[in-house]
């Protein structure tokens, strides 16, 4: 039965020294994915707005944004989620569920904004349409 242990042990061993040196890699690639998107939805979203403000182009770059930004929380906290199998005591916590819970905020309210957009913009497409039949 000692021999049980001795393999236990080892595997959780090299189980603790896998996660130990392939979680920060996740996690910095899920981080550098995030940011990478974000710097892709901000160039995109400036594009259009430039187009839409000199060349009266009709793009949702409102839209644009808050999607990349979406996507982006959403990355950022999976690498968030992933430092969490490397915690060692409870204070350590205290910070990333902060930070955690300050990216899903943002990521919800995003959500709603991006809904509330849509909706404000197919109102203004429907009135846009009755005013062209009525004229």
């Amino acid at each position: 039965m000692g021999w049980l242990y001795h393999l236990n042990a080892g595997i959780t061993h090299g189980l603790e020294g896998f996660l130990e040196t392939a979680v920060p890699m996740i996690a910095g690639l899920a981080e550098v994915i995030g940011l990478f998107i974000i710097v892709t939805s901000l160039i995109k979203a400036t594009y259009h707005y430039v187009r839409a403000t000199f060349f009266h182009d009709h793009h949702d770059f409102h839209h644009e944004m808050s999607s990349g930004l979406t996507t982006a929380l959403e990355f950022l906290m999976s690498a968030e989620i992933a430092k969490t199998f490397l915690l060692q005591n409870l204070e350590s916590v205290v910070p990333l569920a902060a930070t955690f819970a300050l990216r899903a905020m943002m990521s919800l309210m995003l959500h709603w904004e991006m809904q509330g957009g849509h909706r404000s913009g197919r109102k203004k497409a429907e009135n846009d349409t009755e005013a062209e039949k009525n004229d």
